[in-house]
């Protein structure tokens, strides 16, 4: 891969749980913030919206930037460069249910407690509990590669 694949994830936090999807890709299941890929001409929030709706059937309102994250990475096919911008987001519609796209199989409220355990990626589970425990209030994180 050679371009720099650019991800918006929304924390939506309900008391101590925060909302998460799994996925499946390569004979591996890993959980992740709700996102996705922003569109050449759409703006991180509208791209946020899209993919939240399409991920777990919600409509959210997005909030302030949390943390900013460089994933570097060899792939299967070479190397792999994503960035992820995170954002807080409010829940102002919707109703819950995982998304039709093939490597998705699940949409759960998931304890912010259980996070540091679960696998995840790209593997920033420990700073998305600090910034829960934070109530999302905190400042923004800048984590350079995750995979450093």
């Amino acid at each position: 891969m050679d371009e720099i694949r650019l991800r918006v994830a929304v924390c939506l936090l309900e008391a101590d749980r925060v909302l998460l999807v799994e996925h499946q890709k390569g004979g591996r299941r890993y959980w992740l913030l709700p996102g996705g890929g922003v569109e050449v001409g759409e703006s991180l929030a509208a791209a946020a919206q899209r993919e939240l709706r399409e991920e777990t059937g919600l409509d959210v309102e997005v909030g302030r930037l949390l943390l900013v994250c460089e994933a570097i990475g060899p792939d299967g096919d070479g190397l792999r460069h994503l960035v992820q911008l995170v954002h807080a987001g409010r829940v102002v519609g919707g109703e819950l249910r995982p998304g039709r796209d093939g490597r998705l199989t699940g949409v759960a409220w998931r304890p912010v407690s259980e996070l540091p355990g679960l696998p995840f990626y790209p593997p920033i589970a420990a700073h998305v509990a600090a910034l829960c425990a934070e109530g999302l209030q905190g400042p923004v994180r800048s984590l350079g590669n995750v995979f450093a």
